[in-house]
């Protein structure tokens, strides 16, 4: 959720979306992804919009500098054997979403 409000565009439309559902929560903020939704999934490059708002969790033992928290999100994920998280990206409005599934992968494979 920290990772959500500090890269949202707040002049965008439409605000911060944050959905729980029972099986999956989205979250979803205005703005395009900018360093890239590959270099996003890779980390190790931070970029924030707000770094008022990074330092200000920061001081809290929220997030850090290093552009890990979505491969964080991503190594947690496959830890729990759940579906790999979703990063969609549209634009006109720019708009920025992570699906986080709490559906084993196993689950899936035996659907198909």
């Amino acid at each position: 959720m920290a990772n959500c409000i500090i890269n949202t565009d707040f002049y965008g439309k439409y605000g911060i979306l944050i959905m729980k559902m029972e099986d999956k929560i989205v979250f979803e903020n205005p703005g395009y992804i900018r360093l890239g939704k590959e270099q996003m999934r890779r980390g190790g490059k931070s970029d924030p919009r707000n770094k008022s708002l990074m330092k200000m969790f920061n001081l809290i033992d929220i997030g850090e500098h290093a552009g890990s928290g979505v491969p964080n999100i991503f190594n947690i994920w496959e830890d729990e054997e759940w579906e790999e998280p979703d990063i969609k990206e549209s634009f006109d409005p720019d708009r920025t979403s992570l699906t986080l599934k709490f559906i084993k992968k196993q689950a899936i494979e035996n659907k198909r």
